[in-house]
């Protein structure tokens, strides 16, 4: 059914075609054959009403496409032939292809001369489906974009192609694209042809009622009904072409089943047909909307063609994004296969990292998950350094937790004196003995970085050992001291533990055997099944003994706890740290 009808003559509706026409239909007819200036030397297709031949224009020395016609050269048939070429010479853009000459041959038939044209259609693009990389999805779309922009300006000048396809869009070997077959556009002031596609291959005719024009599968509904069509009628069929594009599926049946499916109803969104292909949403909102069954939301062709071109500027940047993943990728296996070095390890930390950076699709992920996850054979300096950091911090932490011990151990000298301590070199040595373990544990609380304080707080906590088993007897406080002492130095990696045993056991055992083998006086001594411990430093008596015996086991209790537990919301404060910092990292990894 026409757009429009009309009962114009389409040679007398324009004089220039007529005058061609008439010119052409009574001139005598001579030997079959193109002028001299061109020489034929091959052909490169025919159809029902013409061929395109392969010449060589010998006046300017290149090849050139020659279409001529094959059928009997009637006035509608010649109006059609000539609409064609004057259409295409009339718009001159890149994607249109130029028109050079315009003449008749030696029979009296026409043919128009053509930029000679090296490539392949659109249709056999996406029919093959190839993979081959000079036709991939960008460079179709790219493509595609171009056809777009040769539309508008057909569009600017009140030309509608009416017949677009994948198969009238070709792709140059060099990278051009042309709009082909002009032969049913619709020009002002002429009237319409039916196609030969309508026609059965015959020569087209004028319109009659009930013909379409165009192809079924790109024709716009509203050509379908009959109703007047303008400029939006290659928008639908763009949008149909970009379908195909991005699905490799046609959005409306082949042959006369689209023609009930454009008007019963259709889904226009790619994404929509194909799921799992990755189709950009930018992509599927405008191809919904160019081959919309609704003229009125349809874009221009320029408008659709920037949306292309902006999608692919960041499709672009993607590209770029994913070969830069890629590379940084490889750099951090190459990095892994030289050695599990500090400095190859930190190198493909680095590459994969930046590599997820870029694509989280990349791969790099796993890379990077088993790198956490797997410890390196050699420990980087770095975390060396930073674990000596919280040694040092810990060893701050610990001595800071026992010196208000060591301190009230001196503020109870009056309660020892009240217990009976009443001798002068035993109270000296106290006194002594705790001084010097306020002085030693103080350095590790100011100068925890340096190990050699460690050491002599170690030492002097041997010498108060020594002194309280010398002054009250191995079994009483001596035991105490050592257990603290051993708590307060062993959690410390920087001190040796079979040292830190000898400065704890040896300073509470060795009295003991210096008594049995007879070398000091008896401390301790069992009297009818009585335990007594013997002291000349001290005269104890009840219930002083049991008081400050007593106070002392609060002490010893209270003080081993409160450090035990500032140890451990330490260490929690840290795990809590590192944690945090694994789910940090893990979420990296998974997103």
């Amino acid at each position: 059914m026409p757009d429009a009808p009309h009962d114009t003559d389409p040679i007398a509706s324009d004089p220039t075609l007529a005058a061609d026409a008439d010119d052409v239909v009574t001139r005598n007819a001579g030997p079959r054959g193109l002028p001299v200036r061109y020489r034929q030397i091959g052909s490169l297709g025919a159809g029902g009403m013409g061929e395109v031949l392969l010449a060589t224009d010998t006046q300017l020395g290149r090849e050139v496409a020659v279409k001529r016609m094959l059928i009997e050269p009637t006035m509608p048939a010649v109006a059609r032939f000539l609409r064609e070429a004057k259409v295409q010479a009339r718009l001159d853009h890149p994607a249109i292809v130029p028109v050079y000459e315009l003449a008749d041959d030696t029979e009296g038939r026409p043919f128009f001369v053509m930029k000679r044209l090296v490539g392949t259609t659109l249709a056999d693009v996406l029919a093959e489906h190839t993979g081959d990389p000079r036709y991939t999805r960008a460079k179709l779309l790219r493509a595609f974009a171009d056809a777009c922009l040769a539309i508008e300006l057909a569009h600017s000048r009140d030309v509608i192609h009416r017949d677009l396809k994948p198969a009238n869009i070709m792709l140059g070997d060099y990278g051009e694209v042309y709009v082909l077959d002009w032969g049913m556009a619709r020009v002002p002031g002429e009237a319409d042809l039916v196609s030969s596609e309508a026609t059965g291959g015959r020569a087209p005719e004028l319109t009659q009622a009930g013909a379409l024009i165009g192809t079924p599968g790109f024709m716009a509904p509203e050509m379908i009904r009959g109703d007047a069509i303008d400029h939006r009628a290659d928008i639908f069929a763009l949008g149909c072409i970009l379908f195909e594009i991005l699905t490799g599926e046609s959005l409306l049946p082949r042959g006369r089943d689209a023609i009930e499916a454009a008007i019963t109803g259709y889904d226009p969104h790619p994404a929509a047909r194909v799921p799992d292909r990755d189709i950009p949403p930018e992509l599927d909102a405008a191809c919904a909307a160019a081959a919309a069954s609704d003229p009125s939301v349809r874009p221009r062709a320029r408008a659709l063609a920037e949306l292309v071109e902006q999608f692919l500027d960041g499709d672009r940047d993607l590209a770029q994004r994913k070969k830069l993943a890629t590379q940084h990728v490889a750099a951090a296996r190459a990095a892994i296969a030289a050695g599990d070095g500090e400095t190859e390890r930190a190198v493909a930390m680095r590459e994969a990292g930046r590599a997820l950076a870029l694509d989280p699709t990349s791969g790099a992920a796993d890379l990077l998950g088993r790198l956490m996850l797997e410890p390196p054979t050699e420990m980087p300096h770095e975390v060396e350094d930073r674990l000596k950091a919280l040694d040092e911090r810990a060893s701050h932490t610990k001595a800071g937790s026992f010196l208000p011990a060591y301190i009230a151990a001196l503020v109870l000298l009056p309660v020892l004196m009240w217990m009976g301590l009443h001798d002068n070199v035993g109270i000296a040595a106290y006194v002594i003995a705790t001084v010097l373990n306020i002085g030693a544990t103080y350095r590790v609380v100011r100068y925890s970085r340096r190990a050699v304080n460690i050491y002599v707080a170690a030492l002097t906590n041997a010498i108060l050992i020594a002194m309280a088993t010398k002054l009250f007897g191995p079994i009483l406080i001596a035991p105490g001291i050592a257990i603290i002492s051993m708590v307060m130095f062993a959690s410390d990696p920087r001190i040796r533990l079979w040292l830190l045993a000898g400065l704890t056991i040896v300073p509470a055992v060795v009295p003991l055997v210096l008594e049995l083998v007879g070398v000091l006086p008896h401390s301790l001594s069992a009297v009818g099944g009585d335990l007594v411990v013997h002291s000349s430093w001290y005269t104890a008596s009840m219930p002083s003994i049991a008081i400050a015996i007593g106070s002392y086991t609060i002490v010893i209790v209270w003080i081993a706890g409160f450090a035990a537990r500032r140890i451990a919301l330490n260490e929690r404060a840290a795990l809590r740290s590192v944690e945090l910092q694994a789910w940090h990292l893990r979420q990296l990894v998974r997103g």
